[in-house]
């Protein structure tokens, strides 16, 4: 399991058909020049519990791109999808 530590450089919001998103783009590091691209996908096998999970790191991702805060994302080695999130004290 990887970990990626920093600041919220960017997040970008992908809509589907019905302009209701369904997959967000979140840059993470120590500046925009050195940042690791991550995303949360919201699938439609998704059960409402997931659904929920991933709309609270969505939530906690946007409030620290805001608020400047630090996070820990966590993701496996060869993926780019977010499993975890850590918000992290400031």
């Amino acid at each position: 399991m990887a970990q990626t530590t920093g600041l919220v450089q960017s997040l970008t919001v992908s809509l589907n058909i019905e302009g209701t998103a369904n997959s967000i783009c979140v840059w993470i590091g120590a500046s925009s020049g050195n940042a690791e691209l991550l995303t949360v996908t919201l699938a439609s096998t998704d059960d409402a519990a997931t659904l929920a999970l991933k709309g609270n790191m969505i939530d906690a991702l946007s409030a620290a791109l805001v608020s400047r805060g630090g996070v820990t994302a966590s993701h496996d080695d060869n993926s780019a999808t977010l499993t975890q999130l850590v918000v992290n004290p400031a």
